[in-house]
């Protein structure tokens, strides 16, 4: 383990010196280059391999293929800069960089018709508002996203359910939006209302704390006023005094007593209520306050919960569009080849392209239709699907392209796009294919069941192979080679696989062959067919 580990290290130091190696030596080129072509091949290279490990180094690069892929008028090699550029900003977390470049590359890619380009740049840009919890924004580019693909023609061709489920998701997103935000803008009216209904209230109690400490001090005011008086009373009296006798004096004088004590008192007693009032005023608005405060404290909860309600909502629907985009790119890929898929999505439209060496194999039942008579329909389609889905494993290993099946006939090709080219794997596949038929049909025959034998023809030349059709339409190829290998097929004895010239020279040392000598094929006259008996022995 410890020697593992050691070997696995330097594997990854080994990797990430080459891959330095090789930016620093596209950097000289680029530098040392004076063709703006060359330029901007090895700028948008730079980029390419540095987006992973130095996210800096691959904006600045990005940003120049951008523009001279501008100066040179390639407009692919201009979105894909610009989509790369975008990228690395987002990768540098610097979010309104990234999103005012994806949106420009939004653009770009929408005025040259790149569908692929402005799929990941919408799909980007809603990332980048949920990452800012901007829910609007991430639902304008969902819209946006839904709008482009039905003015692109997305719906009629290529998953037109899936875009239409998508459609009713987002509008029911939508919906659902418009009401959680009916309901925040009822709640922020209420607490609109409620804060101008306290302050009213504020302002009243005010008023009135306020006329109340008015009269207080016009009553404090009249106190001072009276005992002024008092004083001026008790003076006099003082000076009246001179002429009282002494009985007259004290009575006076205690009478003057008197009265300046119930003067203060009473001045001390309002001086008291009055600060009772604003103890019990000022109370009072403190309890308002907390009340208020409270109602905003619970109202803003209510926003904030609504608010992550909707985030979270929002979150689910976009799953959900996101695995029926995934669930519309399986189903094309299990209907066209991932070449062909990508150029229909991109392009909205697949042209017919002719591969000078492809090898067609037809595979045919012998009897069907006695052995048809025998079966009820259901179990001969179940026989059929169990054959036909062994057939689809058997190609798959040798990347043959299934084109279809009419009937009891299986048809498939290599060598067309990205496919095996290789008529060896064609033969090797079919011979497969004959082995399970010899297995089946021993299993149906110690039960006492009907079974299948397949003729097999296999030609190499050359096909047209294309999509065609406005509806339902079908990845099929066509041509004379396709016819021949159907009339090698015919002349095969079950549980053969016959083969014509052109494919048994390309495969003709690596299996034991029989040579059939010239036989007659209907519409192509006298030719030379060959029965493969097995792998070549070394």
């Amino acid at each position: 383990m410890k020697y593992y580990s050691a070997f696995a290290a330097f594997f990854f130091l080994s990797l990430n010196a080459i891959s330095a190696q090789s930016v620093a030596e596209l950097e000289s080129r680029f530098n040392r280059s004076s063709s703006k072509n060359e330029r901007m091949n090895y700028a948008y290279q730079i980029a390419e391999k540095s987006i992973a490990t130095n996210a800096k180094k691959a904006s600045d690069y990005a940003v120049r293929a951008n523009l001279l892929a501008v100066e040179v008028g390639d407009k692919r090699k201009e979105a894909d800069a610009a989509v790369m550029a975008a990228d690395a900003e987002y990768r540098l977390r610097n979010y309104k960089e990234s999103a005012g470049r994806f949106n420009r590359a939004w653009n770009t890619a929408r005025n040259y018709g790149f569908r692929d380009l402005v799929l990941s740049s919408a799909e980007k840009l809603q990332d980048i508002a949920l990452k800012q919890n901007d829910l609007r924004e991430a639902l304008k580019w969902s819209s946006e996203t839904v709008k482009y693909l039905k003015e692109s023609g997305g719906g009629a061709r290529g998953g037109g359910e899936s875009l239409r489920k998508l459609e009713n998701q987002l509008a029911a997103a939508e919906s659902d939006n418009r009401s959680l935000r009916e309901q925040l803008a009822s709640a922020t009216g209420q607490t609109q209302l409620l804060e101008n209904t306290y302050q009213t209230q504020l302002k009243e109690v005010e008023q009135k704390t306020q006329l109340v400490l008015s009269e207080k001090d016009v009553a404090l005011s009249q106190a001072s006023q009276n005992v002024l008086r008092a004083d001026s009373a008790v003076r006099v009296n003082s000076l009246r005094l001179k002429n009282l006798t002494e009985a007259q004096m004290i009575d006076s004088i205690v009478k003057a007593q008197q009265e300046r004590i119930i003067q203060t008192n009473k001045t001390q007693l309002a001086e008291a209520q009055l600060e009772r009032e604003q103890i019990e005023n000022i109370r009072n608005i403190l309890g308002l306050v907390v009340v208020f405060v409270f109602l905003l404290a619970v109202l803003f909860y209510a926003r904030f919960r609504a608010k992550k309600r909707t985030a979270n909502e929002l979150s689910e629907k976009n799953a959900l569009i996101e695995e029926e985009q995934k669930r519309s790119n399986n189903l094309l890929l299990n209907i066209l080849p991932p070449a062909i898929a990508q150029e229909l999505k991109a392009r909205n439209k697949v042209a017919a392209r002719k591969y000078d060496q492809a090898t067609v194999m037809f595979v045919d039942f012998k009897g069907f239709t006695n052995i048809a008579e025998m079966l009820s329909p259901e179990r001969l389609v179940e026989e059929l699907d169990l054959c036909f889905c062994n057939f689809d494993n058997i190609i798959s290993k040798y990347r043959i392209e299934k084109i279809k099946t009419v009937g009891d006939a299986y048809i498939c090709a290599s060598g067309l796009s990205d496919m095996n080219a290789s008529p060896s794997d064609m033969v090797k596949a079919a011979l497969e294919i004959q082995d399970f038929l010899l297995g089946l049909k021993a299993e149906r025959m110690s039960q006492g069941l009907p079974h299948f034998d397949a003729r097999v023809g296999i030609h190499t030349g050359p096909v047209v192979a294309g999509v065609v059709g406005a509806k339902k339409f079908a990845y099929d190829i066509w041509g004379d080679t396709v016819n021949t290998a159907a009339r090698l097929e015919e002349q095969c004895d079950s549980g053969r696989v016959n083969v014509s010239e052109d494919a048994y020279w390309l495969a003709k040392y690596e299996f034991e062959w029989q040579h059939r000598g010239k036989i007659a094929a209907k519409n192509k006259g006298m030719m030379d067919m060959y029965y493969v008996t097995g792998l070549k022995q070394y």
